[in-house]
């Protein structure tokens, strides 16, 4: 009696439609989101928001905007709850088509053939939906020749530009000069991708333990206290915010990197 192989899946088939997906799924959540911020904008409008008004005072009342909309939404009369009203029937509508999409998402992912690497205790608080997002933004780790473009195109490699090497966010939004468009371009830097790699550490930080209870960590979180620790160490001047940063990311560096060795293991 012959007994047949099960057949490998298609790897690239599977990643496209990740691929595919995922780019709808940015545009539904850019779209809901862009709809979110445009009323609450509104409703701050309504109860005295204007441009001569200092930081504080403005998130105040975007946070106060924020809250009548939360409260309409739950069924609470307000002056302004047709307008809120309209624009929750859209928002709500985003929210259904990106939790379908999603759901396909888990559906391919689950076919893969890291899947139960990404199951395994080792890898708590990565989770399937965040493998599905992160293939849906790489496609197949194959056709990286290294780990470190893998972890370039997740936007987590500094940039060096005329002598200077920075992270992405510092050479956007740091005060010591910006790049052109140009060095932009050929960095191939993209914001979107790197907020994802920085919810993926945050959900990894969250949930990496090998014993939560006995708060002994998984080996992402052992990683991310050892390169903050480290970088304090190294940097005493600097806030306990970018140290906890800079832990975050080479925890996030450290499953890329695990990611892809197990992605060519398994194709083998």
């Amino acid at each position: 009696m012959i007994v047949k192989k099960p057949l490998r899946p298609n790897v690239t088939s599977l990643c496209e439609s990740l691929q595919r997906i995922q780019r709808q799924r940015a545009v539904v959540i850019k779209s809901r989101i862009m709809q979110a911020n445009r009323l609450q904008a509104i409703i701050a409008g309504t109860i005295g928001y204007h441009s001569g008004l200092t930081e504080k005072d403005r998130l105040k009342l975007f946070a106060q905007a924020a809250a009548i909309i939360k409260a309409v939404d739950a069924g609470q009369p307000h002056e302004y709850e047709r307008v809120i009203k309209a624009t929750l029937v859209g928002i709500h509508a985003f929210e259904v088509q990106q939790q379908a999409l999603e759901k396909e998402m888990l559906a391919a992912v689950k076919q893969l053939p890291v899947v139960a690497w990404a199951k395994a205790p080792e890898q708590k608080g990565f989770g399937l939906l965040n493998l599905a997002i992160l293939i849906g933004e790489t496609g197949d780790l194959n056709n990286y020749s290294n780990p470190d473009k893998v972890i370039k195109r997740m936007g987590c490699a500094p940039i060096t530009f005329e002598g200077q090497t920075k992270m992405g966010s510092t050479w956007r939004f740091g005060s010591e000069g910006r790049l052109p468009a140009e060095a932009w371009s050929e960095a191939g830097y993209s914001p979107r991708r790197r907020s994802i790699a920085y919810l993926i550490g945050e959900c990894l930080l969250k949930a990496n333990y090998a014993d939560k209870a006995a708060g002994t960590p998984g080996p992402y979180r052992a990683e991310y206290l050892r390169a903050k620790a480290d970088f304090q160490a190294r940097h005493p001047d600097y806030s306990a915010l970018r140290c906890h940063r800079h832990g975050m990311l080479l925890a996030v560096k450290l499953l890329l990197l695990n990611l892809r060795r197990e992605w060519r293991r398994v194709g083998e």
